[in-house]
């Protein structure tokens, strides 16, 4: 247990936050990111693992550079990898270490009072991580590097965050989970939201930060005050990034559940930034049956 005294705590200035992803993602933070399956969640974070790995700017917001690990259950093996790392176009200078865990890599131990453990393949992922010096990884997903692993018990998935932020004490760790079904039904700030998470809330009410990913529906459009349009929405595959809980941090204004961050996945799998003004944009489709080349609607492609 650390201790303080208010007195010391209020006697000098609060150390400012410390940032890998400026204005969005403090640097050591344990988070999650929940969506739907398929609705674009390890798009949009292989995109940002890429620019932290370059120290490149992550579609306008600055990144620490640190080698990244990505952490896999899902990947089948290097094959998949690859067609997912090309389809975004990571870059060839990029530095992401990639797991793929054929064991788990936490385990439940329900002797007793219960308590999660670390594996031998857990323990061979933290040890690659502090020998590459890395200090941004993804787990991707939580529910396939975990054994035992009861979404509905709240005790036990508040015990795995904290065992998670143990285990990777001084890496900034994002895990990758699921949304429950019902949310599907929702409004967008809603299935953006951490309580759309697939489960209780133990394992969100472990961390300080969460995000979601949800693919557009045409009736989204409304509600995002006209940055897209119906048509667009029902045109093209267009998903949303939200932070729903940003303890810690101010309250990001461009990535939030109620205006999230809206990207366009393109048909080649490339990611792009949809915003207000002429920075970043969308591909405009033609009118169905027009057969030419799709246009741009007067706006770059990041």
């Amino acid at each position: 247990m650390k201790v303080f005294h208010s007195a010391s705590l209020v006697a000098k200035p609060a150390t400012p936050i410390k940032w890998l992803v400026e204005g969005l993602l403090p640097l050591e933070t344990l988070g999650d990111v929940s969506g739907p399956p398929g609705d674009g969640k390890s798009t949009i974070l292989l995109s940002m693992a890429d620019s932290v790995s370059r120290g490149a700017e992550w579609f306008g917001h600055k990144t620490m550079k640190t080698p990244v690990a990505w952490i896999s259950g899902e990947a089948s093996n290097e094959d998949s990898m690859q067609r997912d790392m090309q389809r975004i176009n990571v870059a060839a200078d990029s530095d992401i270490i990639v797991m793929l865990a054929e064991e788990p890599l936490f385990r439940w131990e329900p002797i007793g009072a219960g308590r999660w453990i670390t594996t031998d393949e857990g323990a061979a992922a933290i040890n690659r991580c502090r020998e590459a010096e890395v200090e941004f990884a993804v787990i991707d997903t939580t529910g396939s590097v975990t054994a035992g692993l009861k979404e509905i018990d709240n005790d036990q998935q508040r015990q795995l965050a904290r065992h998670i932020k143990r285990a990777f004490a001084g890496i900034t760790v994002l895990t990758v989970s699921h949304t429950n079904q019902s949310s599907a039904k929702e409004t967008l700030d809603w299935r953006l939201h951490y309580l759309s998470r697939a489960g209780g809330n133990g394992f969100p009410g472990a961390i300080r930060w969460a995000a979601g990913v949800s693919k557009l529906q045409p009736d989204d459009a409304e509600k995002l005050g006209g940055r897209v349009t119906r048509d667009e929405i029902e045109q093209a595959k267009l998903v949303a990034f939200g932070i729903s809980k940003n303890n810690e941090m101010p309250r990001p204004a461009d990535c939030n559940n109620n205006q999230p961050m809206i990207f366009e996945i393109l048909p080649d799998g490339a990611l792009t930034l949809i915003a207000d003004g002429s920075s970043v944009g969308l591909y405009q489709r033609q009118a169905a049956g027009a057969g030419n080349n799709e246009k741009r609607r007067g706006r770059d492609v990041l």
